[in-house]
């Protein structure tokens, strides 16, 4: 296993033993970078677990400090971390995990000019809980070739897909999925809730695709997983390309 150190084997020992982590596999994934912007319910997890996973290297990108109202949810976080930076005490904490893993840091929001720093992302996911920076990230990702994952949860209520954006010739984004959806028609964690529980869920479902797709073990990319957390139900929706889709001539 060159690109793991003898702590690390140890810590992956028992990962080591299922089949689709062969030494091949778990290469890969030491290789490929994924950047997650926003670090809360949905990226704290889910970050650990990628980590917990054999990925080696992440960009975390989030402007917020840590306040009580995340404890629920954001599980990298406790009250010795209230008024910390978000993705400053992410990275010590992950780097607890694998102090090997390579974890590079943005203390902002994500906007046109700072999201240069995720071009040499292989997945980019948006863990936000805001439709316009969805949206943002949507269009950046098609019209640069770059993989986006899209992951969001209200209440019980999970919405997880990802899209291959290398695939230009069969075109599908999350604009063919939500055409007509609108950031002031949507409901917010602050005034409908959270249920920590189901944040943590979309977490796993996010980090199980991303091992899925870099590792060519299922195919990921035409579907819209929804998931109720309170039922324990998960469905795999087929999505397919809006053939008037705005970004689709991109």
């Amino acid at each position: 296993m060159n690109n793991y150190s003898e702590k690390e084997y140890e810590i992956f020992s028992r990962l080591f033993i299922l089949r689709e982590f062969s030494e091949e596999n778990l290469k890969t994934l030491s290789n490929i970078k994924i950047g997650i912007v926003g670090i809360g319910g949905i990226g704290c997890p889910l970050s650990q677990y990628l980590v917990n996973s054999g990925i080696k290297q992440l960009t975390l990108v989030d402007g917020d400090i840590v306040e009580k109202s995340n404890l629920n949810r954001q599980i990298l976080f406790s009250l010795n971390d209230i008024g910390k930076k978000k993705v400053k005490v992410a990275k010590e904490k992950l780097k607890l995990i694998n102090e090997n893993c390579n974890i590079t840091t943005l203390d902002s929001n994500i906007d046109s000019k700072n999201i240069i720093s995720l071009n040499d992302c292989s997945i980019i996911v948006d863990a936000t809980d805001d439709w316009k920076t969805s949206k943002f990230l949507n269009e950046y990702c098609v019209k640069n070739s770059i993989n986006f994952l899209y992951s969001s949860v209200i209440r019980h209520d999970m919405q997880i897909a990802l899209f291959d954006n290398r695939k230009m010739a069969n075109h599908l984004c999350l604009n063919c999925i939500f055409p007509n959806k609108q950031d002031v028609d949507l409901p917010r964690c602050e005034t409908v809730g959270i249920s920590g529980i189901s944040a943590g869920l979309a977490g796993l479902i996010t980090a199980q695709k991303i091992i899925n797709f870099s590792l060519d073990l299922t195919d990921e990319t035409n579907i819209l997983t929804v998931s109720d957390g309170k039922k324990l139900s998960i469905e795999n929706i087929v999505v397919k390309s809006k053939h008037d889709c705005d970004l689709k001539s991109i």
